[in-house]
């Protein structure tokens, strides 16, 4: 099995991926969503208080991202992983110790930016830079600890909650970065210099055609439009990019925003809440088969080909909320939900070296994931303008999943000839 090989070829690298996404769970809204409560009490906030200042953070960290992201490119990524750590656990520190609502946004700005931000983009970049061949099934095994911290990080810290409070709580992750995530990402890859290194300038080459499933067993192609020019502004010219764009958006904006007003859609529906909190171990399932899944499709037939038609399972999901009122509705729309999420995690990033050149690629996926940031905090305002204007619930899920569809299409439409073409490079062969 070609996932076995992998964690025998490079177990190191692999653990190094997935140590930074199950990190960047301390600057993620599921986590940061346990301690809202508490906060909120401490500081003698509202729950409107609260949203309005995370939206506006969320905002002005997605904006910075790709400032400091393409950083990746030109730096040893071991000292962009200590550094991103170590801002990670100040943010910790930070609003541990919060005495007012300035410093708590400060804090949470540090660790929207570390966390979701940067420790993400660490984990996927490296991967995504190191393996050729077999890409996709490598970013699928980095991205395990997305559902790892999901799984495991909420009992625990709702447990220590309980034992010490909620400051020392939050101060005990920032210790838990500086004494263990640390020195463990260190020991991971302090000796393997290639992984270490930021890529080199891409040398101009021949166009090539983008990998295909007859191609799958090579090392991707991609490259510089000319020898000390950047191609990924060629990139963002390109109408593909803005057919695409949509799609990258989309899945975060629609996801955020439905599971924000499940409490909504569930007193709509007549259904217990209690199902959408089952949904979500099922959620969770689903996202790890998906990704899984996903990895070897990517390696067989290239991440350009599968992206246009990552969102079908999450648009029969939402047509089957629109259409049926029974629990059970729940659980099928939470998983297909689910498959559209683990897809999305390694495509999202698989498709940048079939595009660009490799030391572009934290450029570019910082840029891309600003606007998935940006969309995930927009998405919860807008279905929360249509509740507001009474718009009935199965015109928003109609409407949404028409959307959805326009995009699917855009997004096919185009690969279709002329749309864009990457310069061809060719990388060194890898795992």
């Amino acid at each position: 099995m070609q996932f076995i090989f992998l964690l025998r070829q490079a177990p190191r690298q692999l653990a190094f991926g997935a140590l930074h996404s199950f990190g960047s769970s301390f600057g993620q809204t599921f986590l940061i969503a346990l301690f809202v409560p508490f906060i909120s009490a401490s500081l003698a906030l509202n729950e409107t208080e609260f949203a309005n200042i995370y939206a506006g953070i969320t905002i002005a960290s997605a904006l910075c991202l790709p400032v400091v992201g393409r950083w990746i490119d030109k730096v040893d990524i071991l000292s962009y992983s200590v550094a991103s750590m170590v801002l990670l656990a100040i943010g910790c520190a930070m609003i541990a110790f919060a005495p007012n609502v300035w410093m708590l946004i400060a804090a949470l700005f540090v660790l929207r930016l570390a966390g979701q931000g940067l420790m993400s983009h660490v984990s996927m970049t490296g991967i995504a830079r190191y393996f050729d061949r077999h890409r996709g099934r490598a970013l699928a095994i980095a991205s395990f600890g997305f559902p790892l911290a999901e799984a495991v990080l909420p009992a625990t810290l709702l447990a220590l909650i309980a034992l010490v409070g909620w400051r020392y709580t939050y101060g005990a992750a920032g210790a838990f970065i500086i004494a263990i995530m640390i020195p463990l990402a260190i020991w991971l890859i302090r000796s393997d210099k290639r992984f270490r290194d930021a890529p080199a300038k891409s040398e101009p080459a021949n166009a090539a055609p983008t990998q295909t499933a007859d191609d799958a067993d090579a090392a991707d192609s991609t490259a510089s439009d000319s020898a000390g020019h950047s191609s990924h502004p060629r990139l963002f010219r390109s109408l593909y990019i803005w057919f695409c764009m949509p799609m990258l958006a989309a899945q975060p904006m629609v996801m955020t925003a439905l599971f924000f007003h499940q409490g909504a859609i569930a007193s709509h529906k007549g259904i217990d809440l209690a199902w959408f909190a089952a949904g979500f171990t099922v959620f969770a399932i689903t996202s790890v088969l998906g990704a899984f899944g996903s990895g070897p499709l990517i390696d067989r037939y290239s991440a350009r080909r599968l992206f246009p038609w990552h969102l079908v399972p999450v648009m029969v999901g939402v047509l089957l909320l629109t259409l049926g009122n029974q629990p059970v509705i729940i659980l099928l729309y939470m998983g297909l939900v689910g498959i559209t999420t683990g897809f999305a995690t390694t495509l999202r990033t698989a498709i940048i070296p079939e595009l660009v050149p490799m030391d572009e690629i934290g450029a570019v996926r910082s840029n891309m994931t600003s606007v998935m940031v940006l969309a995930s905090a927009i998405g919860p305002a807008i279905y929360g303008w249509m509740f507001a204007a009474d718009m009935p619930i199965e015109v928003m899920l109609g409407l949404t999943i028409a959307g959805l569809g326009i995009i699917t299409v855009l997004s096919w439409i185009s690969e279709r000839p002329g749309f864009y073409e990457p310069p061809g490079v060719t990388s060194p062969t890898r795992p």
